[in-house]
Order: structure tokens, then C-alpha cells, then sequence
């Protein structure tokens, strides 16, 4: 019994090894026959056996047709505004003041008295000078009339005639100076600071106060030598200013400079803006921007532009292919951006998808795609 255990041993370890054997074959035969049943199957789904293409490789992309605005062509500026008119207010002569009739900021009128003087003085000259010229007067009527019949009065003529004259002129000077006592508003405007009360001494030619003609501003703009061509009275000014965010106002080009400055190679323009409502003030920071033309033009969503270095460019889209198109851009339109050369109005534009284009790539449109990128 022993004697025969290992003959049976040895059959058992055979027998054993083959069915591992077998298990593996049966393993490795059903991979390979999956792997072919695969392959079948991609080559019945490639038209001819050819390699796979077509519609699966194909980029979706959202396109859309250039849209026709109208393009501003303008030039931007800052400059100071200032009162249409602004004259300083100050007596023609030294004297104590006996009289204010306005307030800092009051509105006045052409011709107004603001500020009264004392002028007892001037009008007592005034009196004693029409006094002398009402007797010069009569001496001389009375001679004039004498004259015609007695010959020795015709000497008296001319003599009082002469006084009559300096009586006259003597009265227009006394006039002259009691008007400057009396300070009046020169034209319709807005009145200053005025730190002035009655009793106060002022000097002569001393700065009273400041009044502004606020009808309309001005505001000045340097602007660079290169545009001096382009800019003539009348062209449309829009400005804002910081004291006013949300407000827009409109003006005109009044006056363009004569010459260009040699120290800075600019000029300068000068436009007039109305206002009713009195809002702008002198010395207001204004930000101005001046429309030189107007014209229609093509642009495209800032979206769809590439930039390669100094190279600008699109991609279009004919016969389901995508085509870079060089263009050549302009003026920013909101979300927007002109194009000046490159594109006509019926072309198809590449708005969104092309990140992984190249010239003639396969593409396929899709709608949903392009209105998602324009909203």
C-alpha cells in the first residue's frame, strides 16, 4: 500500500497543472475574441474601412453675420470750464461805502446799482456846476440877442459862448464823477463772494467782487496737432463733470486756434455749452468729447476677435469649414468692435468655439451656441 501512494501522487500533480493550464488557454482565447469582435464592429461602422472622421470630428461652433452700426468718430479731452463772460467788480474811485444792495450769489440785472459810495461831494460839484452853466446859458443868450443890434455887445459873443462851453463841459465831468460812485452790474449775471459792508473804505481799482454770466460755459481743450485739420466751429461737444456723474451735456465747437504752439505741438478749441438752469459753474474739471464724423460701418462681438501679436484676425465659416480671416479692427462699440477691413455683411463669423480652431478645421453649427455667446 505504501509503494503504490506515490505513482498516485505524481498522476494528481500532472493532472492538476494541465487544468491550470487550460483554464488559461480558454482565458486568453476569449479576450482575443473580444478584441476582434471590437474591431469588426469599428470597421463595419467606417464607411469603405476607411478611418473614422466626418461629423465626429467636427467643432461645434456659434457663428454670426457682422452687425451695421453707427460708428462716432471722436477725439476725448479734458479741460476747465469757465463763465461765458466774468468781469471783477470795482470802483472807479476811492470812497466809503454807504450802501450794499446784493448778496454773494444774487442775480442781477444789465445796469443794476450793487454797491453805493459816498457822494455828497460829487453831487454838491454837480449842483454848483449846473448852477454856473444855467448863468453862462443866459449871458449868453442875452449877448447873442444884443448882438444884433448894438455892435459892442458882438465882442460879448464870443466870450460868453466860450463860458457857456466850459460850464457844459464842467457838468459832464461833475456827472462823471458822481457815477463813480455808484458800482452797476455791467450785463445780466451771477454775483460773486462779497465780503463788503456799508462803512467800509475802498481803495480805488480794488477787486469788490466777481460778476458771472452763467448763461452758457466754456470750456477749453488742447488738443494734439495732428487733428487741427479735423476740428471746426460748430462739430458737437458732449461733456460730463464730476459734480454732476450722471449728467450728460452738449455744446459746440466756438472757435478753433489760429496756430499750433510750438512748445507743446497742440492748439486749442474753445466750445460753448448753454445753461438754462445755471448747474455748471467756472472752474468745474470737465471731461469733453469731440465727434469729428459720423459714419456707418461693420462690427462683431469683442468675443469673437483673436489677437497673434501684431496679427488680428477672426475665423469664418463657408461650407461647414472654418477659415482665419485677417481683419483689421476699429473703434469699440460697447461689447462691440468695428471692423474697417476684412469682413463683408453676409460673412459668417466665429463667435464662440473657436479656441481649439485652426484654418481649415471641419465645424458644425450650432444655434443654441452662437445665441448663448451674443446674449
Amino acid at each position: 500500500m505504501l509503494a503504490s501512494d506515490g505513482p498516485k501522487r505524481g498522476i494528481a500533480a500532472v493532472s492538476k497543472l494541465i487544468k491550470i493550464l487550460l483554464g488559461i488557454c480558454l482565458v486568453a482565447a476569449f479576450a482575443f475574441g473580444g478584441i476582434w469582435s471590437a474591431r469588426q464592429l469599428t470597421a463595419q461602422d467606417t464607411p469603405d474601412g476607411g478611418e473614422q472622421g466626418g461629423g465626429s470630428d467636427a467643432t461645434q461652433v456659434g457663428v454670426a453675420s457682422p452687425l451695421e452700426r453707427r460708428i462716432e468718430d471722436d477725439l476725448s479731452g479734458v479741460g476747465t470750464l469757465r463763465a461765458i463772460r466774468a468781469v471783477d467788480l470795482m470802483p472807479a474811485a476811492s470812497g466809503r461805502v454807504t450802501e450794499v444792495r446784493i448778496s454773494s450769489g444774487d442775480t442781477v440785472s444789465e445796469g443794476d446799482i450793487l454797491i453805493q459810495l459816498d457822494d455828497r461831494a460829487e453831487r454838491a460839484a454837480l449842483n454848483d456846476a449846473e448852477a454856473t452853466l444855467a448863468e453862462t446859458r443866459s449871458d449868453f443868450q442875452r449877448f447873442e440877442e444884443l448882438s444884433e443890434s448894438n455892435t459892442a455887445a458882438e465882442a460879448r459873443v464870443e466870450e460868453t459862448r466860450a463860458a457857456f462851453r466850459r460850464a457844459e463841459a464842467a457838468v459832464s465831468s461833475a456827472r462823471a464823477a458822481l457815477e463813480d460812485r455808484t458800482i452797476t452790474a455791467p450785463f445780466d449775471g451771477t454775483v460773486g463772494l462779497l465780503d463788503i459792508e456799508p462803512g467800509s473804505f475802498l481803495a480805488q481799482d480794488a477787486i469788490v467782487t466777481t460778476l458771472f454770466d452763467l448763461s452758457a460755459v466754456e470750456i477749453r481743450l488742447s488738443l494734439p496737432e495732428r487733428y487741427f485739420d479735423q476740428v471746426e466751429a460748430g462739430q458737437t461737444v458732449t461733456m460730463t463733470t464730476p459734480a454732476y456723474p450722471d449728467a450728460t451735456f452738449e455744446g459746440t465747437v466756438a472757435v478753433r486756434a489760429s496756430q499750433i504752439e510750438l512748445a507743446t505741438r497742440s492748439f486749442d478749441v474753445r466750445a460753448r455749452i448753454d445753461n438754462p438752469e445755471r448747474r455748471l459753474v467756472g472752474g468745474m474739471f470737465a471731461n469733453a468729447r469731440l465727434v469729428l464724423d459720423t459714419y456707418d460701418a461693420l462690427a462683431i462681438p469683442d468675443d469673437a476677435i483673436i489677437s497673434e501679436g501684431l496679427t488680428t484676425f477672426v475665423y469664418t465659416v463657408t461650407d461647414d469649414t472654418a477659415a482665419r480671416t485677417k481683419i483689421t479692427p476699429g473703434r469699440s462699440i460697447g461689447a462691440l468692435t468695428e471692423v474697417r477691413e476684412g469682413l463683408a455683411e453676409d460673412d459668417r463669423v466665429v463667435i464662440a468655439g473657436w479656441d481649439d480652431l485652426s484654418d481649415g478645421d471641419a465645424v458644425e453649427i450650432d444655434e443654441d451656441y452662437g445665441q448663448e455667446a451674443t446674449n
